[in-house]
């Protein structure tokens, strides 16, 4: 089985300071992985590399086989690797229904050249209809749909832009902290739904993300950076366990519930 997501020996120093020292790992079709570790490990920053926000030292990054090191965000976009962030991330000003149009016309009528194509705008908003009424019900967001998107409580703008990334029609999501700033109801809701992205949607997902409970229930495995290194990979039963897990957590509590 070819790997979705390919990290080979990634590291990023700046100046003296080294970020992630020989990252490698990857990730496999229909997986959910979490990425974990304490604060300053080198997780948001191993997301950069991998997104092209930030050039790599050494090593490269593969997806669905093909070598995307140094490419621009746009370009990794592009191929299919989308990211959502940890903040709410949606324009403000525009309505619910347009701001999944606005995620929707990054892959589907791409460059301003591209809007010259008459036919192709016809199709674009014909389709975008249709797929902007899927959207709104697979994520719940129906009553909000002519509301603009500032006037949404916090948790639903983030569900909105999960929605926005959707639209994007990714091949793999890298989700950044989507819990958080979320109450515990909120959260639950929110690791349903990545779970039925990956069920009824077929996209992987690998997230950063630091509500454990979350995290040890809805991904198949977990990698566990510290220090800019892997010191850990393996099932949630198996990190829960590991010494070096629980000491770099100094004593937080990974219990499964």
């Amino acid at each position: 089985m070819s790997a979705v997501l390919e990290v080979k020996s990634l590291s990023k120093r700046f100046g003296g300071l080294v970020a992630t020292n020989d990252v490698s790992f990857k990730t496999e079709p229909g997986e959910i992985v979490g990425l974990i570790g304490p604060n300053g490990a080198g997780k948001s920053t191993l997301f950069n590399l991998i997104t092209g926000t930030i050039r790599p030292s050494s090593g490269r990054v593969e997806f669905h086989g093909k070598d995307i090191t140094g490419c621009s965000p746009e370009q990794v976009a592009q191929r299919g690797l989308i990211r959502t962030f940890q903040s709410a991330t949606v324009f403000k000003d525009k309505t619910v229904r347009e701001n999944l149009r606005i995620g929707m016309q990054f892959n589907r009528l791409g460059g301003p050249l591209q809007l010259l194509d008459r036919s192709r705008v016809r199709v674009f908003r014909r389709d975008s209809e249709r797929i902007a009424n899927e959207l709104l019900e697979f994520v719940a967001l129906e009553p909000y749909a002519s509301r603009p998107a500032g006037e949404l409580p916090y948790g639903a703008q983030k569900t909105l832009g999960v929605a926005m990334a959707l639209a994007a029609e990714p091949k793999q999501l890298l989700m950044d902290e989507p819990a958080a700033g979320l109450n515990p109801v909120e959260t639950e809701q929110m690791g349903h739904l990545i779970e039925r992205i990956r069920s009824e949607h077929h996209i992987d997902v690998v997230l950063v993300e630091h509500d454990m409970a979350m995290v040890t229930s809805i991904c198949d495995r977990i990698i566990v950076i510290n220090r800019g290194e892997i010191i850990a990979a393996g099932t949630p039963e198996e990190i829960q366990r590991h010494p070096e897990v629980i000491e770099a957590y100094l004593g937080v509590n990974l219990e499964l519930d």
